[in-house]
């Protein structure tokens, strides 16, 4: 959208930025005599840098502290509002206070001449609605990138009680710079308001808010909370992905209206080639009705940047989701049939031979390690023979194999795996990438299954017969593997995603941790919920695991901690706390059940006492990015931990010394790891959607 039709459309629908990114022709009212060499506050005013229908912003020189900030003055009937000038104020200081590198830093708010000020810092470059002015739509990982860090913003603001309430590409500055990326500062909390506060107009008849933006509740004057921030977001992500808004109408009456009734317009559909999956993503996070929106804004930006497809952007370290402890459970997604859920005919692929790879000598005295690649035909390059690096048990060549049936389609491809299992007897291994392949070892074939929407977990059963498959939508299915059917699909109350699943050492309990901070137990035999656990504080449950003798189960949460529930009294036995933890991404007990081990996103794994709940060992992965996923081999001996650098390092547990260094062909995020039943093999899922097997000996 050119800048003129910009220009134009935001003075009808109330557009205006934070600075930078002003729309308004007209200076606001009563502020006519604030100009450039004017003074406020000991601020000297430099240069006029934006202005709305409420604010003008200056860039000014702080006189007290010799620095220049963005000095932001709001029109006189604001501060002749009581109740408005001392909510300003308090929310001004409580957002300045929220610890996230992407709000921007706020130095001073107060009243002074009459009229209500806030300083921030000032950011020269400008803000995203500018970037959006000269360079039209963004590149899609460029605007995941974008959204997330503004996700991160948010939430962090709405764990400290705030709500924006304004967020667009006018309130997101943006520090650019040659030797850099681009980072983003959210700005303008002078606005915001406490969580479930109404919302609506203010004593002086101001709307706060931006009509393009703004969420249904928000029109109506309901109360808000972090979701009504997230609906925004997601109107700005739509706007990045396409160059247009999603409700662009020819006056403020007809955005209104579209905001509260109609779904948003397929962003495909305007830019040809984005994934089908972006629109779900994107209509999720524009629901009508805010506790059918994802449970937090990087929930949201995380499943967008999923749905675009693997991007250069995804291989560095992401913020780590959170949620806020007010936000309502999420409405469960309709559930579809068994007919419409799995292909009633197996998709069998023309089976190939793995042929025997030869080993460097140089590499004997090491552990040895074989790769062999399950790849998806779109990514797969044929066969690699450069050389490994030296420091790694890697062979000399690392050939790549077809997995026929998982040439996804969009909106599938570039999920990445998810997560692995080898079925008891160790001859299927499944993997979850958005489909299900069930993948026979060592025939390599591969049985894929239709329907499956953005799989995270799978399991298998003890006795090998059942897969339980967990999805995002909050349900898990059971298979039947000799019919390849659905036999129960399993919904966990007020579900926002089932990120883990686990069967007890029996197999008649199935454990289910979910992202709204629960671990259900399920009966297996009669599909019943047998009960629920809700971690304390929870930011949402990531990984679940029983202990050998099934009388524990671990659950390791996006808050940094790992939960032990006693199963038979279900009560809390203890909470284990990783130290400088950034979230436990992944938990396994040990086989003889004394240890625990949780893989951090800080880039280690923590060893747990699990009798004395007292911290044993601490693994750093070298140039570690996250610890994604964690795994003992059957004896006990070996911990592998998959990383986000692309990597899996085998520990020796007793000595707790590296024992080896496993590269990822693709150099990709390391999701899941899991050994095979007799210890011989290890499988290695990255986010490009491939599986690695490394034979070991």
């Amino acid at each position: 959208m050119a800048a003129e039709h910009r220009e134009s459309f935001g003075e009808r629908t109330g557009r205006g930025g934070a600075w930078g990114g002003a729309v308004s022709k007209d200076f606001p009212a009563g502020l006519a005599g604030f100009r450039a060499g004017s003074l406020l506050a000991g601020y000297q005013l430099v240069a006029q840098v934006g202005a709305g229908g409420m604010a003008v912003v200056f860039r000014a020189r702080d006189e007290r502290l010799s620095r220049m900030v963005a000095l932001k003055i709001l029109a006189p009937a604001l501060a002749s509002d009581s109740e408005f000038r001392q909510r300003f104020i308090d929310e001004s200081r409580s957002a300045a206070v929220v610890d996230n590198p992407h709000i921007i830093p706020v130095y001073e708010a107060g009243e002074a001449d009459g009229v209500l000020f806030i300083a921030m810092r000032f950011v020269g470059s400008g803000d995203l609605q500018g970037v959006l002015d000269r360079e039209g739509p963004l590149a899609p990982d460029r605007a995941a990138e974008f959204v997330s860090q503004v996700a991160s913003a948010l939430d962090a603001a709405h764990r400290a009680g705030l709500v924006h309430r304004d967020v667009k590409p006018g309130n997101i500055m943006v520090d650019s710079a040659a030797d850099r990326p681009d980072h983003a500062y959210l700005s303008d909390f002078g606005i915001s308001k406490k969580v479930k506060a109404p919302a609506g107009l203010t004593g002086t008849g101001q709307y706060l808010g931006t009509p393009v933006y703004s969420a249904p509740e928000q029109i109506r004057g309901l109360p808000v909370d972090g979701r009504t921030d997230q609906y925004a977001l997601a109107c700005v992500a739509y706007e990045l992905l396409t160059g247009a808004l999603p409700f662009e109408r020819d006056d403020v009456l007809a955005v209104l209206s579209a905001q509260l009734s109609e779904p948003p317009p397929s962003a495909a559909s305007r830019r040809p080639g984005l994934p089908g999956a972006a629109d779900d993503v994107l209509a999720r996070a524009m629901a009508k009705v805010p506790e059918n929106r994802y449970g937090t804004c990087q929930e949201f930006a995380d499943a967008l940047r999923m749905a675009l497809g693997p991007t250069p952007s995804d291989q560095r370290e992401l913020p780590y989701p959170g949620t806020s402890s007010d936000t309502a459970p999420l409405a469960p997604r309709p559930r579809r049939g068994i007919v419409d859920r799995l292909s009633t005919t197996k998709a069998w692929t023309a089976r190939h031979r793995l042929p025997v790879l030869a080993l460097a000598a140089a590499i004997l005295a090491a552990a040895i390690v074989i790769p062999f690649v399950l790849k998806s035909p779109a990514n797969s390059p044929g066969p690699a023979n450069s050389a490994s690096p030296a420091h790694s048990p890697s062979p000399v060549s690392s050939p790549s194999y077809s997995r026929a049936g998982l040439d996804l389609p969009s909106p599938y491809r570039g999920n990445g795996v998810l997560s692995l299992a080898f079925s008891p007897s160790g001859s299927t291994l499944a993997i979850a990438d958005g489909h299900l392949c069930l993948w026979d070892i060592p025939a390599t074939g591969c049985t894929t299954a239709s329907g499956f929407t953005v799989e995270n977990s799978v399991a298998f059963s003890p006795d090998g017969k059942t897969l339980a498959v967990g999805d995002i939508n909050g349900g898990i299915d059971l298979v039947n593997l000799a019919t390849l059917t659905i036999t129960v699909t399993l919904i966990d109350p007020g579900s926002k995603g089932v990120e883990s699943v686990a069967f007890s050492p029996n197999g008649k309990t199935l454990a289910a941790g979910d992202f709204n901070g629960r671990t259900y137990l399920w009966n297996v035999d009669t599909g019943k919920l047998a009960a629920a656990f809700t971690d304390p504080g929870s930011e949402g449950v990531k990984s679940v695991a029983f202990s050998p003798d099934g009388a524990t189960l671990a659950a390791g949460d996006f808050n940094g901690r790992s939960y032990l529930w006693n199963v038979a009294t279900k009560t809390l036995a203890a909470t284990l706390t990783d130290p400088g933890s950034r979230g436990v991404n992944s938990v396994a007990f040990s086989p003889d059940g004394t240890t625990l081990a949780a893989g951090d996103s800080d880039g280690r794994s923590y060893l747990w006492n699990v009798a004395t709940k007292t911290l044993a060992a601490t693994l750093t992965d070298p140039g570690s990015k996250g610890v994604d996923s964690v795994a003992f081999s059957p004896d006990g001996t070996t911990l592998a931990a998959g990383d986000g650098d692309g990597r899996t390092y085998l520990w020796n547990v007793s000595t707790k010394t590296l024992a080896a260094t496993l590269t990822d062909p693709n150099s990709m995020n390391i999701n899941s790891v899991a050994f095979s039943p007799d210890g011989k093999t290890l499988a290695t899922g990255d986010a490009s959607g491939s599986v690695n097997l490394w034979h070991t000996s």
